[in-house]
């Protein structure tokens, strides 16, 4: 089967770009969180119970949104996995960019490069193709498992 046309078995393919992006949306949905909660308990505080303590206001807050909450703490491995198939779609390629380069540094003879069909910066395979046929590199014939196919990742 066509590594252009099949899932990637690994999810996390380039773990310090994608471990980064999945960081920077995991704070982005904890500081969503908690501006979401401090504004709950503020308008109740406000608008609501004006004579009550904040520690009082913050618990009803709690109880009174919990249900909100608990969808709010559910969503995120849902969001973080989506986002994750989604970064699979440009570091994949960029991956797969940077080993056959490196191999064609060497001299090593590489097949020409095509990505799966749904991933991102298609055109960068064809450039590179063309620029190892222009120089002369060494490459590979294309096998039928070169072939770029749908993927559903």
């Amino acid at each position: 089967m066509s590594q252009a046309n099949t899932k990637r078995r690994i999810a996390l393919v380039d773990p310090e770009v994608q471990g980064g992006v999945l960081k920077k949306i995991a704070v982005h949905w904890v500081v969503f969180f908690v501006c979401n909660a401090l504004a709950l308990t503020i308008w109740i505080r406000l608008f609501e119970q004006p004579d009550a303590g904040w520690g009082q206001t913050f618990a009803d807050t709690m109880k009174r949104f919990l249900p909100f909450f608990i969808i709010t703490m559910a969503l995120i491995p849902a969001f973080v996995w989506d986002t994750l198939k989604l970064t699979n779609r440009f570091a994949g390629p960029i991956l797969r960019l940077r080993s056959t380069l490196a191999d064609a540094s060497r001299g090593v003879a590489v097949k020409p490069l095509h990505f799966r069909t749904n991933d991102y910066w298609q055109e960068i395979a064809s450039n590179f193709n063309t620029i190892l046929s222009k120089h002369g590199v060494p490459m590979q014939p294309a096998t039928g498992e070169d072939t770029a196919a749908t993927d559903k990742s």
